[in-house]
C-alpha cells in the first residue's frame, strides 16, 4: 500500500511537473530551454502517448526553427519506442511480432541515418552507424564503402572492421574477410574483450568458408581457452574433427 502510495504521488508531482513546463511552453514555445523542459518530462514515464505529445512539439520546432537538433530529438524518441516494442515482443516470446518489429526498427533507423549522414557529412560516427545497419539489412554493397570511410574515426575503428569483413564473409569473399579481420585483431588492445573474441570468431568463420580447416580449428581453439562456451564454438570445432575421423575409421576398415 505504502509503495502504491508513492507511485500515486510521484505521479501526480510529474503530472504538476508537467502542467508547468507546459504553461512556460506556451509562453515561450520556440524558445529551447522551454521545449527541452517540457519534452524531458513526457518522456520520463516511457509512457507512448506522452511521447507523442513530446515528438509533436519537436517537429514543430523543426518545422519553425529549421534547427535540426530538434528533429533529431524526436527521431531518438521514435527509435526509443521502436526499440521497447521489440524487447516487449521478444520477452513474450511472440515470433512473429519480434521479427516485425525489428523489420519495423531497421526500416526507420536506415532513413534516419542517411538523413544524418546527409546533414552532417565529415561526422564519421553516423557513417558508422549508418553502415551498421546496412550490413543489418543485408545490403552489403552498400555498407562496405560506407565503414570503410568511418574505419577513419579511431573510436569506430576496429568495430567497422569487424563488419566489414562480416560483408565480405557474407558475400563469400573469404580471403579479403581474413585479411581484413586479422588485421583488425592485430590492432586490438584487449583481444578477450567481446569485441575481440568477435573477430577471432568471424576469422574463424571465413577460414572454415576458405576450407582452411586447421587455421580455423587454431583459431576456434584460442576461442576456447578465452571462453569455453563462447556461441557454438565448441559444436564447430567437433563438426570440423569428425570428417577426419570418418575418413580414419573408413582407411582402418579397408
Amino acid at each position: 500500500i505504502h509503495d502504491k502510495e508513492r507511485l500515486v504521488q510521484s505521479d501526480q508531482r510529474l503530472e504538476e511537473l508537467i502542467a508547468n513546463a507546459r504553461r512556460d511552453y506556451e509562453a515561450n514555445p520556440k524558445d529551447n530551454r522551454t521545449i527541452n523542459a517540457l519534452v524531458e518530462l513526457l518522456c520520463r514515464r516511457e509512457n507512448e502517448a506522452d511521447e507523442m505529445k513530446a515528438i509533436d512539439i519537436l517537429v514543430k520546432a523543426y518545422k519553425e526553427t529549421n534547427e535540426y537538433r530538434h528533429r533529431v530529438r524526436a527521431e531518438d524518441i521514435r527509435i526509443k519506442q521502436l526499440n521497447r516494442r521489440v524487447r516487449q515482443a521478444k520477452e513474450k516470446g511472440d515470433a512473429e511480432a519480434y521479427r516485425e518489429a525489428r523489420v519495423k526498427l531497421l526500416s526507420f533507423e536506415l532513413d534516419v541515418y542517411k538523413n544524418r549522414v546527409k546533414q552532417y557529412p565529415t561526422d564519421l560516427r553516423l557513417r558508422y552507424e549508418l553502415g551498421r545497419r546496412l550490413f543489418q539489412a543485408k545490403r552489403y554493397d552498400d555498407a562496405i564503402p560506407m565503414l570503410q570511410e568511418a574505419r577513419s574515426d579511431p573510436k569506430t575503428r576496429t568495430s567497422c572492421s569487424l563488419y566489414i569483413g562480416r560483408c565480405f564473409y557474407e558475400k563469400g569473399y573469404y580471403a579479403q574477410a581474413i585479411d581484413t579481420l586479422r588485421e583488425a585483431i592485430a590492432g586490438h588492445d584487449i583481444p578477450e574483450d567481446e569485441l575481440g573474441k568477435d573477430l577471432q570468431y568471424w576469422l574463424a568463420r571465413a577460414q572454415e568458408g576458405a576450407k582452411l580447416i586447421d587455421d580455423a580449428l587454431k583459431t576456434y581453439g584460442q576461442l576456447i581457452q578465452w571462453d569455453y562456451n563462447y556461441r557454438d564454438v565448441r559444436k564447430r570445432i567437433d563438426d570440423l574433427h569428425r570428417p577426419s575421423a570418418q575418413s580414419a575409421d573408413e582407411a582402418d576398415n579397408g
